[in-house]
Formats: structure tokens, C-alpha cells, sequence
């Protein structure tokens, strides 16, 4: 019988034999990002790869472009500048939560010299330290041998500042934002300050009404049609310049399509009167319980639209016509079947994307079954980068990448099909490789 000693060795064995695995991988994937060279920016670091090199790796891992791009600059970090991190990451002495802390510190040093000595002096004590002791102490080197580069580190991370919305279980989601530090205390402390002046008896937590307050916060913008009247909003007026009711308010919210921003939810008829409770659809999240759904269409400001679907596979019936630019009955018809970009694995609303011709309006006409939502990075891609696509009557759409690499995926329908609808399965194997229940060939 194993000792539990020997058991823990096994799990450190087994954490070396993935870092491992990583360390090979990156190399793998700077290689390809030698093959899918971009333009070079001057103030870049290093070699420029295509914006679109992620792409292909994202639809072949089945992982988002996000997800991508940070395994591609991380492989390419390790290949150009930090030989010692990508060496020590093979061999198993550091993981990869801990390569890409050094790759992170060291993003913005120019200076080679430099980088080797904060590279030098994290390895040194890596394997026995944490992540976050291993941030701490890059952040102690960084500011020893190169101040600027931290001022340098905080501006970028400033700019890829987000707000990321992540569905979750129970008909709840998640909204993570990534804020400079002031900025965050702004939200917490306006959310908190909601909260506390609620009545004394309200029942609520503390923490559901700091969500609540969030949510009413933004709920009074799209109410109101205006952003919020501040100088990042351009809600101002110019110097000087009076300022108008609608400049009190902020500047009047971005429409798309002749339409301002909207909760969009689908619901069959029959769970709406009640003779069923099969979910509905909201767009950006998923499926929701028959009860959410109805209370969104009960909002006595919704608006309703009917959409006519096929009462076995659930997608929106085909029309087409003949104009160049998508009518807005058909722009509509098209964003509301496919409601994601049409790319593999991107979940990009489709009221955000372009409505993009498969064939081009000089050989392809302007009909449903010509049109997808494309979102503008993935619409470029397609334009300018290789990647073509197909879809079939049955609306299996099939992307070729530029390796020759075909990826499916089937449109979703707006509601579960009917039970024992023939639907194509887009978890099918293609040729060549493995049905999804097969043992691992490897």
C-alpha cells in the first residue's frame, strides 16, 4: 500500500509532469506565431504577431480569444525574452501561474540587461514561494533596477481596464470588473452608500442590497435614455456653452439598428399564458427559469415582437429578398436566429455584430441563408486573414481556417427543441478524429 508520503510526491510528480506539458506547448505555440506574422508598432516589445494568429488556436482548443491571445503572448514572452523562465517552466521547477507572473513584471522593460536581472532574481526563489509572494517579489525587483517600467505596467493595466459578464448556475450571473483601484472604491463606495440608507427593517443583507443598488443604478441610465452627465461620458457642454437639459443628463445613449439598449428575452406563447414552464432565452446569458422569463415580459415597459419559429428544431423559418443592405425586418430576422457571432466559440451578442454576405453581394444574394452576425474583429478576420464559411439548410455552419482545419457548429435554436427532434449533433466527430465518447487515442 502507497504511504501518504509517497502519495504527496506523486502529486508534486504529477504537477512537474504538467508544467512540463505547458513549457512544451508554448514552444509549439511560438513557433505557429512565427508563421502568422503582424505588422511591427515601434512601441511594441518584441516581434508583432497577427491579431488574428489567436483565432486559430482558439478554435482549435474550443477556448475563447481572450483565452488564446494570453497563451500566445506568454509562449511568445517565453521564446523572445525570458529563456531562464521557459527552461526552469519545462523542467518543472516553476508552473505556469507563476511563468506568467514573471512575464507579466517584466512586460514593459526595454532594457535586456535589466529584465535578465529581475528574471534572475525571481528564479532564484520561485519554486519555494507562492504566486503571490512571487509577484511581490518581482515588484521588489522591477522598482530595484528599472522605476519606470512599474509606471510603465500601471498604465497598461489602466488600459485594458473590462467589465465581463459570466452566466453562472440557478439563473444567476457573475459581473467581474477590472478597475483602477480609486475608480473601484467609486463603485463600492456609491453602491454602499445605497445600501445603507435603505429602511431599517428591510429584510435584505447588507451584500444583497449593496446587488440590488447596482442594478437600480443602472437600470434609472437605460430607463432614462442618457448616460451619466460626466467627462468620460462626453456629457458636457463645451467651455462656456449652457448647458441644455440633455446636458445635465449626459449624452443620449448609443442605438443600434434604430433601436436604444435592451433586455432581450424569448419565450414561447404557451409559457407565457402559463400552460407551460419551459425556460426562456435571454441573450448575452442563456436559459433562464419559466418565471424570470416572464417577468421581463411583464416589465410594463417591454417591448414584444413575435418571431415565428419551427415547432421541431426551435430556429426562426427563412425569408430572403434582394437589396444589398440587410432590410430591418431581415437584419432582425438574422440577429435574432443566430443571437451570437457566427465564429466558433464567440459569444459576442449578435445586436453588436455586423450582418455579414457568406458569398458576396456580387454573387451571393441578400437572403437569410446568405447572412450571419459577424462581430467586427471576426468580420475582418474572414475579410483579410483566410477564414471562410458555410451553412447548410439545416443551419450547420462550417468555418475553414487557414490550415485547412474545419470547425462546426450548429445555430442555436431560440428555444429547446421539441423532445426527439433530429437536430445535427455539433459535438459529432469529424473525419479523422475521434467520436467525443471514444477512449483517449493518445
Amino acid at each position: 500500500m502507497i504511504s501518504s508520503y509517497d502519495l504527496v510526491e506523486t502529486m508534486a510528480g504529477w504537477e512537474r509532469l504538467i508544467a512540463w506539458a505547458h513549457g512544451r506547448q508554448a514552444e509549439i505555440v511560438a513557433e505557429f506565431a512565427r508563421r502568422r506574422p503582424g505588422p511591427y508598432a515601434p512601441d511594441e516589445a518584441g516581434r508583432s504577431v497577427s491579431e488574428f494568429a489567436a483565432d486559430e488556436i482558439a478554435a482549435r482548443l474550443r477556448i475563447s480569444r481572450r483565452a488564446a491571445d494570453l497563451k500566445l503572448s506568454l509562449a511568445v514572452d517565453l521564446a523572445d525574452r525570458l529563456s531562464g523562465t521557459r527552461r526552469a517552466l519545462c523542467e518543472g521547477r516553476i508552473d505556469l501561474p507563476k511563468a506568467r507572473a514573471i512575464a507579466d513584471h517584466t512586460a514593459m522593460m526595454h532594457d535586456t540587461e535589466a529584465r535578465q536581472a529581475v528574471e534572475d532574481r525571481a528564479l532564484r526563489r520561485a519554486d519555494s514561494q507562492t504566486v503571490p509572494e512571487l509577484r511581490r517579489t518581482l515588484a521588489r525587483a522591477v522598482a530595484a533596477v528599472d522605476a519606470q517600467a512599474a509606471v510603465k505596467r500601471r498604465a497598461r493595466a489602466r488600459a485594458e481596464r473590462f467589465v465581463h459578464l459570466q452566466p453562472l448556475p440557478d439563473g444567476m450571473a457573475e459581473i467581474t470588473a477590472l478597475l483602477p483601484a480609486d475608480d473601484a472604491a467609486v463603485v463600492f463606495t456609491a453602491v454602499d452608500a445605497i445600501a445603507h440608507s435603505a429602511d431599517p427593517r428591510d429584510p435584505r443583507t447588507v451584500e444583497a442590497r449593496r446587488a440590488d443598488a447596482l442594478v437600480d443604478v443602472c437600470r434609472a441610465v437605460l430607463d432614462s435614455g442618457y448616460g451619466p452627465p460626466t467627462a468620460r461620458g462626453c456629457g458636457r457642454p463645451a467651455d462656456g456653452a449652457a448647458a441644455s437639459p440633455a446636458g445635465r443628463r449626459g449624452r443620449r445613449l448609443a442605438r443600434r439598428r434604430g433601436r436604444g439598449p435592451h433586455v432581450q428575452v424569448t419565450v414561447a406563447a404557451t409559457t407565457l399564458l402559463g400552460v407551460d414552464d419551459e425556460p426562456g432565452e435571454l441573450v448575452g446569458y442563456g436559459p433562464v427559469p419559466a418565471a424570470m422569463a416572464r417577468r421581463i415580459a411583464a416589465d410594463p415597459d417591454a417591448t414584444w415582437r413575435r418571431l415565428l419559429t419551427d415547432p421541431v428544431s426551435g430556429t426562426l423559418l427563412d425569408y430572403g429578398t434582394s437589396v444589398y443592405r440587410a432590410p430591418p425586418a431581415l437584419a432582425r430576422h438574422v440577429i435574432a436566429r443566430d443571437q451570437v457571432c457566427v465564429f466558433p466559440g464567440c459569444r459576442q451578442p449578435a445586436e453588436r455584430c455586423d450582418v455579414d454576405h457568406r458569398v458576396p453581394f456580387a454573387h451571393g444574394p441578400t437572403c437569410a441563408a446568405n447572412l450571419g452576425p459577424l462581430c467586427r474583429h471576426h468580420h475582418r478576420a474572414k475579410t483579410a486573414a483566410g477564414w471562410a464559411w458555410q451553412c447548410s439548410p439545416e443551419g450547420v455552419i462550417t468555418w475553414t481556417a487557414p490550415t485547412g482545419h474545419t470547425y462546426v457548429s450548429t445555430t442555436p435554436p431560440l428555444l429547446e427543441p421539441a423532445p426527439n427532434s433530429a437536430l445535427p449533433d455539433p459535438g459529432r466527430a469529424q473525419p479523422g478524429l475521434p467520436a467525443p465518447d471514444d477512449p483517449c487515442p493518445f
